[in-house]
């Protein structure tokens, strides 16, 4: 079924709306007026609007909760029917219409001494008796209205013509339909977004109107203040909520907000109260129920899905390639530490893999679906730390960001925080992390408000953070804050035994990240490797062996490729024991200069640079740049 319907009150009509079928593209379903049959009962409950006519549209409109639509009568229609009248001989004619077609109350029209017409409309229902009067007391020859006026009129033996609707008239009503329906189904959808948009929320929304009913309501409100699945809609305020103090709020009609307050169920919320005035005068108000269990919830879960911005940990324990016996024992103590929530302070040389193990113990934690934050202490400042660290508000200094910025404490809250290089921050600032272990809270820089944190630190140093604190230099009750469970991992050139196998594991990787194809006769071709002693462990192995695939031509790697590598690694780190820099009176001409030599010694090799001086990449181009910084 088509949802416009038309009812025509007689056969002409259906006949019209037939043949406008194939001369317009609005689709609709027809039915012929049956007197004998309610209309109501002949209409399909798919129908959305209704066209009709005359008494019929105005007993529809008035039996029905649908939108009808009348199909007009146009002056044309008049006057053909007032034509073909007077053509007949008859000279005085009573044109009787609802008021849904001529709206304008009885009044009488002389043409011509051989013409007069009467007008009246039914403003009561009760045409037959008008059709009577004008008979009785007005003497009109003939009647000119819809079906129920000219049935009339031949019961009295007068003349009785229908008034005919054109086809362009029912074309009119067709159209205006059309775009009844477009406007009810984008209304529909309108109230549907919205009624979505309100039930996705977690915050109860209640609007009353001035007379105190509920005008909308979500399912958040039922879920908050236990109401039935009932609809509340259409009710009273007062019939619906039990809570004296929340229907004091309303019926103050003021302004309320960031209210927190115990329902009677016991559940926590915070509650705003808004009222609507325009022009002064009281239009209503809407609510709004947070609960704060929910907030509470959404912002943990918003914490934990920090993953999606990178804060995970890659590696495993899966990932470590040794033999050696101790190292194999200290990566059973780190499985073992893994289980635990204390913290874990790793001891290790440039490059033995501090973060590797940072890592590997977060994923096989029970944090390990929470984030993983790294943080190189040494590579920042430590107002840049504290502000990395702790966060800030917005306007706390110079170049804050609008907004202000989370701290990595709360970016890795519910996960784990790796302080690489711990013992070069200063003790001010150890003050004030201590605080933050102690207390698992944290501020943010021109806040006043305290955000508590659940983060688990692991901290990684190659310097003996003991001897530092016997010598004054790190504070003794953040030393033992920290070394809770510690991890001392085994250098690379006191376990050659692991050198050959990683330097396979790199050769491998490295291939693939430079698509190319390197093959070996065997490992012994890898004998070189152990002559040489590895200062810079598992990170100057790596770089090395990337050297050696992207100057290896294609096809196998021999003895002597290696050789040539080690050779050159060895002569490079005795060349790189001394630089010549010109004197300057300007200090950071001089550093930039160490910086541009140092370079040149690792070949423009940037990345081996930073790594062997554990500098970021932008602090490199900075020093490289100072002169475009000024």
């Amino acid at each position: 079924m088509e949802d416009i319907l038309i009812i025509a009150p007689y056969p002409e009509l259906a006949n019209d709306a037939v043949q406008l079928r194939e001369k317009t593209d609005i689709k609709f379903s027809l039915i012929l007026g049956d007197p004998e049959i309610p209309y109501q009962q002949q209409i399909n409950p798919s129908t959305r609007v209704v066209i009709s006519r005359g008494g019929t549209a105005k007993s529809l409109r008035d039996s029905l909760d649908l939108p009808i639509v009348d199909v007009p009568v146009t002056p044309s229609d008049i006057l053909r029917a007032i034509s073909a009248v007077a053509t007949c001989g008859y000279k005085k004619i009573a044109i009787i219409t609802p008021t849904n077609i001529l709206s304008k109350t009885n009044h009488t029209l002389e043409l011509s001494d051989q013409l007069q017409l009467i007008f009246a409309t039914d403003m009561d229902g009760q045409i037959a008796d008008i059709v009577k009067r004008l008979i009785q007391d007005e003497k009109v020859e003939a009647i000119i209205g819809d079906r129920v006026s000219t049935q009339s009129a031949l019961q009295h033996q007068v003349h009785g013509h229908l008034l005919k609707s054109g086809e362009e008239s029912l074309l009119m009503a067709l159209e205006t339909a059309a775009n009844v329906l477009q406007a009810q189904t984008k209304e529909r959808a309108k109230v549907k977004e919205m009624q979505s948009i309100l039930n996705v929320i977690n915050d109860a929304v209640l609007t009353i109107d001035p007379n105190g009913i509920i005008t909308v309501s979500n399912d958040s409100v039922k879920r908050i203040f236990d109401f039935s699945q009932e609809d509340i809609v259409g009710k009273s305020y007062s019939d619906c909520l039990t809570d004296p103090h929340l229907l004091k709020l309303i019926e103050e009609k003021k302004e309320v907000r960031n209210l927190l307050h115990t329902t009677a169920n016991g559940k926590k919320i915070v509650v705003n109260q808004i009222p609507i005035y325009v022009d002064s005068v009281f239009h209503g108000s809407v609510g709004i129920y947070q609960e704060i269990s929910r907030i509470q919830n959404l912002e943990l879960n918003i914490r934990k899905r920090l993953n999606d911005r990178g804060l995970f940990a890659k590696s495993t324990f899966d990932d470590f390639v040794t033999t050696n016996s101790k190292m194999k024992q200290v990566v059973s103590e780190a499985r073992l530490y893994a289980k635990s929530e204390g913290t874990v302070l790793i001891y290790g040389e440039t490059g033995t893999g501090k973060e590797l193990f940072a890592q590997s113990i977060h994923n096989a934690s029970g944090r390990h679906k929470g984030p993983f934050v790294s943080v190189n202490c040494a590579a920042l400042n430590e107002n840049l730390l504290e502000s990395e660290l702790f966060g800030y508000v917005e306007g706390a200094f110079t170049g804050a960001l609008k907004g202000g910025r989370a701290g990595l404490f709360e970016l890795a809250h519910g996960g784990s925080l790796f302080l690489d290089e711990i013992g070069e921050i200063s003790s001010q600032f150890q003050a004030k992390l201590l605080r933050v272990l102690q207390e698992k809270e944290v501020r943010r820089i021109g806040a006043d408000r305290i955000i508590p944190i659940d983060v688990r630190v692991i901290c990684a140093t190659n310097k003996s953070l003991y001897d530092l604190a016997q010598d004054g230099e790190f504070r003794e009750d953040l030393y033992y804050r920290l070394c809770t469970l510690e991890l001392d991992l085994i250098p690379l050139r006191y376990r050659k035994e692991d050198i050959i196998p990683l330097a396979i594991t790199f050769l491998k990787a490295e291939m693939i990240r430079e698509k190319r194809t390197l093959f070996w006769e065997n490992t012994d071709i890898f004998l070189p490797l152990l002559d040489h002693q590895w200062l810079g462990n598992a990170r100057e192995l790596q770089n090395a062996i990337h050297r050696l695939v992207i100057c290896t031509p294609e096809g196998n790697i021999t003895q002597d490729h290696v050789s040539q590598l080690v050779e050159f690694v060895s002569r490079r780190k005795k060349t790189g024991n001394k630089l010549e820099v010109e004197i300057s009176n300007d200090f950071r001409k001089m550093e930039t200069e160490i910086w541009r030599k140092l370079l040149d010694v690792f070949n423009g090799d940037k990345e081996s640079l930073c790594q062997t001086y554990n500098i970021s990449k932008t602090t490199l181009w900075r020093k490289l740049n100072f002169e475009n910084e000024i």
